[in-house]
């Protein structure tokens, strides 16, 4: 028989597991560490393009894996780097932990001397700035396109290159700049025309050697849609065309370029660009600073390349 003493000493342990028990599910022993979540702001000019629906699904992704909450607000004024300014103030009153900015003006965004950090998402324009920055190179992408236009088209072929009315972004013109440059170096007569509102103005009076067809070259993804509509619309038009060109990957684009309407196309991985935007602002934010640039590559795509496994992920993140 177990004696007095025994007794006391089951009892004891009993008591001392039901303890343990209590604690440990009550997490009074082995409690979790409260993770920080990041309250991240991003800036933009604007949320309607379909390349902003890869962008932002980089984003979530990376808010998830790194705990950050990602808010996102956008100019009221396309290029308006005064609104900008404030913005980016008030965001941080309101207790934003760190900014992601699309400078509206890269010029003045490189004097910016943030009190949190801000990871910037640059043209390929001037010195890194802030806690990061994540580089696209427009004007290598113009250079990447214009090549492919010289490889593609016959040397009489003049190239028309459509730009937006009034000031243009930096990327615009870093893109038509590169473009130009080699269209140029190549000896290819080159032309610019101005107004996505006038577009089908401009190639109804298309002038060009007896015999030869213009290219044409857009400067915005909204003017590439635009100028493909008009040849969709209009055959007579079209016949006049050798190839239609520009950069982006809204869904439009892609349909275009998968009807032959658009030749080719110089796209970015937006969703890259969103992840990478978080990840470097959490970084940030526990004291590793990118003091390089990450620099993203572009792709230039044709109709046979649109349905390769590599350019559907691109073009078609999955989250």
């Amino acid at each position: 028989m177990i004696g007095r003493r025994g007794k006391l000493l089951i009892a004891l342990y009993v008591v001392f597991l039901v303890i343990l028990f209590l604690m440990c599910s009550t997490d009074l022993i082995i409690r979790e560490p409260e993770k920080e979540i990041y309250q991240i702001a991003v800036i933009i000019e604007d949320a309607k393009s379909d390349n902003y629906v890869n962008f932002r699904k980089g984003m979530d992704q990376a808010a998830m894996e790194f705990n950050a909450d990602v808010r996102f607000i956008t100019l009221y004024e396309k290029r308006d780097a005064q609104q900008q300014a404030e913005l980016m103030e008030r965001e941080r009153q309101d207790g934003a932990d760190a900014l992601i900015v699309v400078p509206a003006d890269e010029e003045q965004a490189a004097g910016i001397q943030p009190v949190i950090p801000v990871i910037f998402l640059r043209s390929g324009q001037g010195e890194g700035t802030g806690a990061g920055s994540i580089i696209t190179d427009y004007r290598k992408m113009g250079e990447r396109i214009a090549h492919e236009i010289l490889q593609d088209t016959p040397a009489d072929s003049p190239v028309l290159a459509i730009r937006d009315t009034g000031r243009q972004s930096t990327m615009d013109r870093l893109f038509l700049e590169g473009a130009e440059a080699e269209c140029r170096a190549a000896g290819r007569c080159w032309q610019i025309g101005t107004g996505k509102e006038s577009i089908r103005a401009f190639l109804e009076t298309l002038e060009t050697p007896e015999g030869a067809k213009t290219v044409i070259l857009a400067a915005t993804p909204d003017i590439l849609a635009q100028a493909a509509g008009i040849l969709a619309d209009s055959p007579s038009i079209a016949a006049r065309v050798q190839g239609l060109y520009g950069r982006g990957s809204t869904l439009p684009i892609l349909n275009y370029l998968d009807r032959g309407l658009i030749t080719g196309i110089c796209v970015t991985d937006e969703y890259g660009i969103g992840y990478l935007s978080v990840q470097m602002a959490v970084r940030a934010l526990e004291g590793a600073v990118s003091q390089l640039p990450e620099v993203m590559d572009s792709y230039y795509i044709t109709k046979k390349k649109l349905r390769e496994p590599v350019y559907e992920k691109l073009l078609y993140p999955i989250e």
